[in-house]
């Protein structure tokens, strides 16, 4: 929030507010895009070309996609390296063309540089609008490449077609004119083939731990495994996608078996055909890129991935995947369907393979994706580029605001500026001190009522048994008893919700502890708080809500779960905090059981996390227990700074 002089400097200055406001709208902007993330990768790079001599013809990369296309985009992937030399390898100057024909007789001009030098983009896509244009052949020319003595270089990474939001290039055929080769590292086909150096196309939602995939340990480097999915009926499949699978717990890996096989059979009693087969080209190296096999049309009903070496990791052997998609006609019909894992003769059914998200996040589209991308770098430029002029603007607005208004205001600007702030922190320690007295009154006044209550009904018990009186009246004194003493705690709880100086995530913490320290004295519980914004001051209705619905959630344990153990948690998901309370009770009632117990027994609790806009999970098992997790964003629970 400016100061005074700030907001003085931005009422004399407009322009000054709209560089701020499109700045702000642009930090907006890049907090819905994908992510740029740089990944080394050891094999398939991309492909290379050189320029010889003077007279050698220029260098061309030429895409066959098979057929014909409406192409809605095109980009290009520059090489990402830690090597400096490898930075700088996209062409200087280059043309794209169109083609229905092979020998390009007719064809249309994309895009073409012509002498102009085009901009480094620090490895990020570089996108082309195709416009709809219909073609089979996409070439690029590179009219000038990178000098190297008498030669001329370049390199790409990737070049993705894209028609209808589908990625056309991915599989196909490529001829260079002026290529240079090295095995498994820089070859034509490395140029469609789906892996670019800038990780998983993955953004948007961020996966639950049950939606990560599927990591098995083998005995030994020889055991094998399975994946196997029935798409339902016979299918013409055009690609599949394996995405590799993130492990981060004590070594960071992304896995994919070290050598498998992709099979096909059309009927249940035919046998498994193998149509593909990969091998990991350097031993033991990480994959972070999804792996892409064209099937060009095979018609099979199920479709199988055969893990045959796992991936050695320290004394462990592991088999990993993240993501199965198997396309046809340019959808996805794997999506949703059970997959079935066959480890060692145990079979199980895997979902979390065919969900839509990585081992992070939602998947997206390829083109989405780069695209996304490619506006991220665009908005991260102007940001860039907006910075430098908006500190220099504020800066010199603030300072010609702060000697205009000593000269030509003084004290006639600067005392009402004072009252208002003044009167501002005087209505806010009122409402402190309102506070502290409303917390006062509760604790002193109607505390000692409720105690006197409970002392009284205690004494006339003992007075009642003295004397040989009704045995239904000593009940009803019990009862007093014991509402007198479930208000004086309550009490206590709304006395802690209204004090101002324990209003953090850690104080929070605290008051949970003490709570099950009282509530859970017969259970065996533990709390552990993993979130490391526990100073972060909570506004007065998140601290309410949060607290409720905890209480909420442990009276329902004791009152119907008859649980055992239960384990409360907080952690951070991203930019969430969540509240995980798992017992080992009894488990909800199924629907068959109880039509009307489900709703009341989490009806409080999706109300609170209706209010804290959040979002409640709760999954239940019939004598293994509940699982409660509460998801919120942790910017709709912190207070706004105390203004001082």
């Amino acid at each position: 929030m400016p100061n005074p002089i700030g907001r003085v400097a931005r009422l004399l200055n407009p322009r000054l507010v709209k560089v701020e406001e499109r700045v702000d709208f642009l930090n907006q902007q890049l907090m819905t895009l994908a992510v740029h993330e740089k990944h080394d990768m050891k094999s398939a790079l991309g492909a290379r070309g050189a320029k010889l001599a003077p007279d050698d013809p220029d260098p061309m990369l030429t895409i066959d996609l098979g057929k014909s296309y409406p192409i809605e985009s095109l980009f290009l992937v520059p090489l990402l390296s830690n090597s400096e030399k490898l930075k700088s390898i996209l062409p200087k100057c280059f043309t794209i063309e169109f083609s229905e024909v092979e020998d390009f007789s007719e064809h249309r001009v994309l895009y073409s540089s012509m002498d102009r030098y085009f901009p480094e983009t620090g490895g990020k896509p570089i996108k082309f609008n195709g416009q709809e244009a219909m073609a089979r052949y996409v070439r690029l020319t590179v009219n000038q490449g990178h000098p190297r003595g008498k030669s001329e270089i370049f390199g790409l990474s990737e070049i993705v077609v894209i028609s209808n939001g589908y990625p056309v290039s991915f599989g196909k055929k490529v001829s260079v004119v002026g290529a240079l080769n090295v095995e498994n590292i820089w070859y034509p086909d490395a140029i469609t083939d789906g892996r670019m150096p800038l990780g998983v196309w993955e953004g948007g939602e961020w996966a639950k731990e049950s939606e990560k995939g599927d990591l098995i340990t083998t005995g030994s480097q020889e055991g094998e495994i399975s994946w196997t999915v029935d798409l339902g009926e016979t299918c013409d499949l055009d690609t599949v996608i394996l995405y590799p699978l993130e492990v981060r717990e004590v070594l960071e890996a992304e896995l994919l078996p070290e050598k498998m096989e992709i099979q096909i059979r059309s009927g249940e009693g035919d046998d498994f055909e193998t149509v593909a087969q990969w091998e990991n080209p350097v031993p033991e190296s990480n994959q972070p890129t999804p792996l892409i096999f064209p099937l060009n049309g095979r018609n099979a009903r199920e479709l199988r991935i055969l893990g045959k070496r796992p991936r050695n990791l320290g004394d462990k052997f592991l088999y990993g995947l993240a993501e199965i998609e198997i396309w046809s006609d340019q959808q996805n019909i794997s999506e949703s369907k059970p997959v079935i894992r066959d480890a060692g003769g145990v079979q199980s059914t895997i979902g979390s393979l065919t969900n839509g998200y990585a081992s992070a996040r939602q998947i997206l589209p390829v083109g989405i994706w780069l695209n996304q991308l490619h506006d991220r770098w665009r908005v991260e430029r102007e940001i860039q580029a907006l910075d430098p002029m908006r500190t220099q603007m504020a800066s010199e607005s603030e300072l010609n605001a702060t000697w205009g208004s000593a000269m030509m205001l003084g004290l006639t600007f600067l005392i009402p500026v004072f009252i208002v702030e003044r009167r501002r922190l005087i209505s806010r320690n009122q409402m402190d001190q309102l506070r502290k007295r409303i917390a006062s009154d509760l604790h002193d006044d109607i505390g000692s009522n409720l105690g006197s209550i409970s002392l009284i009904a205690r004494t006339a018990k003992k007075d009642l048994v003295r004397l040989h009186g009704p045995e239904e009246v000593g009940e009803d004194l019990d009862e007093v008893e014991s509402i007198a003493r479930e208000s004086s705690l309550a009490m206590r709880d709304i006395v802690w919700l209204l004090e101002r100086q324990q209003d953090s995530i850690g104080d929070l913490v605290a008051r949970m502890r003490e709570t099950a320290t009282r509530l859970l004295r017969e259970v065996n519980y533990t709390i552990d708080c993993e979130s490391s914004k526990t100073t972060a001051k909570l506004s007065l209705d998140a601290k309410r809500h949060l607290f409720l619905f905890y209480k909420e959630a442990i009276h329902n344990i004791l009152k119907h779960s008859k649980a055992s153990e239960v384990s409360i948690k907080l952690w951070d998901i991203g930019d969430k905090l969540a509240m995980e309370i798992i017992d080992n009770g009894r488990g909800l009632p199924t629907l068959q059981e109880n039509q009307k117990d489900i709703p009341k027994l989490i009806a409080k609790l999706d109300e609170r996390a209706r209010v804290l806009e959040g979002q409640l999970d709760v999954k239940s098992e019939r004598d293994i227990g509940t699982r409660i997790l509460l998801t919120v964003k942790r910017s709709l629970l912190i207070a706004a700074p105390a203004i001082k």
